[in-house]
């Protein structure tokens, strides 16, 4: 009794001071559980064409989007994954202007562009992410995603089931409406608090990812990887890309190329990733980098095989958008992120009537 009392208040002030924000980073992350999926179904006419006979080289795409815009840097080439799938060239500018540019894989006709947050969906990500105030809200959103974990840590300590299950899922629907909602907020909170523990520790995770990968590799006794460079060779172009997935294919025979990373700078490298059988995340979690100019492959990172600190790290995303187990897992990720709109009601319903009664006492007595 004596650790309730300090833990409800902790509990109490974490909900009153950022109840509202959680409430919008959660039905955000509720919408963005298939932001791929709803993104297609806005924009059809760029990411989807019929499907023909044999597609065209990337070099040839990326030769295309390089002359159609002359003054943005290629960041990266989106591979098609299925027939009907379309190359997504990824774009910069010298102001950081992210745009995205989709190429049909069979005729080469760009289809269309996207400037990065001035789309629906972008949008909504630059909100979950940031609240759309960049580095510091990015860095806002991570102290609320551990804050949230200690909210939901609070909350289990208090739950009364611990002193008798019956009374921690009793949901009493003929008593007054205070009581409902008390037994709401107790039961909803306990059976999502799962979910709710590894969605907000993947996310502080992600956005404090230096500290995590430090203090990951330190448990685990894992060193760090040092990233590979390549040696600039003087006069001499970077290879072809149409060469750079051979090696690349022969380096790391299963799966599939699903992206790319471009070379910017003389000692940069391509960086190819591929989807195994296996592998959670959309893109593949393994990387081959290769020499841009000799076509050495300098490291491969096989997902399946990485160490242990790399298959932590590698597994954060897919944790934290529910794409680990399925389409019934993502369908219950969309149910947890309503959650702490349904907690706030029946929390803040509760605080009110709270100081509501506290008051008609006070001046009662």
């Amino acid at each position: 009794m004596k650790l309730r009392t300090p833990v409800l208040t902790i509990h109490r002030l974490i909900g009153l001071m950022l109840g509202l924000v959680l409430l919008v980073i959660g039905l955000t992350g509720s919408s963005l559980v298939f932001y791929r999926e709803l993104d297609q179904l806005l924009n059809p006419q760029l990411m989807q064409v019929v499907a023909q006979h044999k597609h065209l080289s990337p070099e040839v795409v990326l030769n295309t989007v390089r002359s159609t815009f002359p003054e943005m840097k290629l960041n990266t080439i989106i591979l098609p994954r299925t027939p009907e799938g379309v190359y997504k060239v990824g774009l910069s500018s010298n102001s950081d202007e992210l745009i995205d540019v989709f190429v049909n894989p069979y005729s080469g006709v760009i289809l269309g562009a996207q400037q990065w947050g001035h789309t629906l969906m972008s949008f909504i990500y630059s909100i979950h992410n940031s609240l759309l105030v960049q580095q510091v809200g990015e860095q806002f959103v991570g102290v609320c995603g551990l804050l949230l974990l200690v909210m939901v840590v609070s909350g289990l300590t208090v739950w009364p089931g611990w002193r008798k299950p019956r009374l921690g899922f009793w949901i009493r629907t003929k008593a007054h409406i205070s009581l409902l909602f008390y037994d709401l907020h107790k039961v909803g909170g306990f059976l999502s608090a799962a979910f709710l523990i590894l969605i907000a520790s993947t996310g502080s995770a992600m956005v404090f990812s230096s500290q995590f990968e430090t203090m990951i590799h330190w448990l685990t006794q894992t060193p760090k990887t040092i990233l590979p460079v390549s040696t600039p060779v003087l006069a001499q172009a970077p290879l072809q890309l149409e060469e750079i997935l051979q090696v690349a294919n022969a380096a790391l025979p299963e799966g599939q190329i699903t992206l790319v990373v471009l070379p910017h700078q003389p000692n940069d490298v391509f960086r190819v990733s591929k989807k195994l059988p296996q592998d959670m995340d959309v893109y593949g979690r393994s990387q081959i980098y290769i020499d841009q100019y000799s076509g050495k492959v300098l490291q491969v990172d096989n997902a399946l095989k990485a160490p242990i600190a790399l298959r932590i790290s590698n597994a954060l995303l897919s944790v934290h958008n529910g794409s680990y187990g399925g389409l019934g897992v993502r369908y219950l990720y969309v149910l947890v992120g309503l959650v702490p709109s349904a907690l706030l009601s029946t929390g803040f319903f509760m605080w009110c009537n709270r100081h509501r009664v506290k008051s008609y006492k006070r001046e009662n007595k």
